[in-house]
């Protein structure tokens, strides 16, 4: 039977409970940038976990005590290259601040892939296993755009939820180009939009939207977590309609389904965090035991609709969509 490790907060207390005693089962750490709060993350890890039976590997995947707490995660990076493992499945959310400890981590032998989030520069990483974070948000823009009034002025405003961070400046950068190739086309309307700092938290992103929609008309909100959510209980609390201000985000959670079922969410899309875990172990695992090449894996940027709600649910419920 494949040991198990429990989902741990922090490098402090995940290594201090040490590996298993030396076995042939290799060793894979998983280290990101967010919180076990994080619902996403769970999809990730059931990913990494399947993965881990299947090639009969000890894996630990590390979250963070505070999302975006990007010290801490080199804190654990520089815990995990100390145990040796057989590979590191890394998100590169904070830049270029772990490619010291990268660096030192491959010299030492050991492989690195990226996944959920590629280091900006594409280097320090064997392969990267993810969504092409900024196309994927000017085609989450460009598949809500044909629900925009025909005529008349129209307003977006982008929700960046973790300013500063890859991900987030991504896509965020990505629904603007959309933006600004829409207006493009039709030279005759007023077409604009604003980012604002939207928050990593439902209630925080639902405050700072509704604040924002009553003091400035809104067409629609973009959000590039899933964090819409919290956006369509506020509206629905300001006594707004279905689509009177669309709404479109990132993910499949609970709560961005139950919200496309309320019709307060229009559009998600759905990067597949399952194979955001899986794969990466399977890459690793053909890397050390038959010396193949790493590859890299775009895990997709499907749009989904709320007429798909239904067939999806439990898969979301299961953790693997």
């Amino acid at each position: 039977m494949v040991k198990r490790w429990l989902v741990v907060a922090a490098a402090t207390v995940a290594f201090s409970l040490g590996w298993q005693p030396a076995d042939a089962k290799e060793r894979y750490t998983y280290l990101h940038h967010s919180t076990p709060t994080n619902v996403f993350w769970q999809a990730v890890k059931r990913g990494m976990d399947d993965a881990c039976a299947q090639v009969q590997a000890d894996c630990q995947m590390v979250f963070l005590q505070q999302d975006g707490n990007f010290q801490e995660q080199l804190n654990n990076l520089e815990a995990a290259i100390a145990q040796k493992p057989d590979g590191i499945i890394m998100t590169f959310a904070g830049g270029e601040i772990f490619d010291e400890a990268i660096e030192r981590a491959m010299k030492a032998g050991i492989p690195v892939i990226a996944s959920n989030v590629d280091h900006p520069k594409k280097t320090h990483r064997l392969a990267f296993v993810g969504q092409d974070l900024e196309q994927a948000g000017y085609d989450l823009a460009a598949g809500l755009a044909p629900q925009f009034p025909k005529s008349g002025p129209i307003h977006v405003l982008i929700g960046i939820s973790g300013p500063g961070q890859v991900w987030a400046e991504s896509r965020g950068a990505g629904i603007a180009r959309f933006m600004d190739d829409y207006k493009k086309a039709n030279p005759g309307r007023q077409i604009t939009y604003e980012k604002i700092d939207s928050g990593l938290d439902l209630s925080t992103t639902g405050q700072r939207v509704a604040a924002y929609v009553q003091s400035k008309p809104t067409t629609a909100y973009f959000d590039v977590g899933y964090w819409a959510a919290g956006a369509a209980v506020s509206l629905r609390d300001l006594g707004k309609k279905p689509g009177e201000i669309l709404l479109a985000c990132f993910d499949l959670v609970p709560v961005v389904l139950d919200e496309m079922k309320s019709g307060y969410v229009q559009l998600t899309i759905d990067q597949q965090p399952y194979l955001q875990g899986y794969i990466p172990v399977h890459e690793l695992r053909n890397i050390n035991k038959y010396k193949l090449g790493a590859y890299d894996v775009n895990t997709g940027k499907a749009l989904v609709t709320p007429d798909q709600v239904d067939t999806l649910v439990k898969l979301s419920q299961e953790g693997v969509r």
